[in-house]
């Protein structure tokens, strides 16, 4: 796949339609991980994989997707409330989400790429972690970030 595009008509059902991540959600590829950030209006960021990741370039099967950082932090106890997701963990662009367990025994680190508070992980991911591979932009994502508000002073004008 040359790029987002192609690899987004490649996961659609029906090739007519745009998916809801092609319609709502502005996509960029951060390679340095070979990942993917969704962005969607409301700042919400979805973490996914990119079309250049070994997972699904080399269509690798996936066994099990775990949810812990590399400091032992376990993302699944991740609790959010409110509008402004209070109580949800910082993560900054290098922080781990979860580590992928493949067929091949390889282990892939997935990276937040995005700084901002922690919405939740897809649990879905852990009975299911070939969704990974299957729907990567739509069942398939990691995670959900709220990246901080941009504040902006305004000068008095009068």
């Amino acid at each position: 796949m040359d790029s987002s595009t192609d690899f987004l008509e490649f996961f659609r059902i029906d090739p007519s339609q745009l998916s809801v991540t092609e319609r709502y959600f502005k996509h960029k590829i951060i390679p340095e991980y070979n990942e993917c950030v969704l962005t969607h209006s409301n700042r919400l960021c979805l973490i996914t994989l990119g079309p250049e990741h070994p997972i699904l370039k080399e269509n690798i099967d996936v066994v099990s997707v775990k949810f812990i950082s590399d400091r032992n932090v376990d993302r699944l106890s991740n609790k959010v409330s409110g509008k402004f997701k209070k109580g949800g963990q910082r993560l900054s662009e290098k922080s781990v989400l979860c580590t992928v367990k493949c067929s091949n025994e390889c282990e892939y680190k997935i990276y937040s790429c995005v700084s901002g508070t922690l919405v939740e992980v897809n649990e879905n991911l852990i009975n299911n972690p070939n969704l990974l591979k299957e729907k990567p932009w739509a069942e398939g994502y990691i995670g959900i970030i709220l990246p901080p508000f941009p504040w902006k002073k305004h000068k008095n004008v009068s």
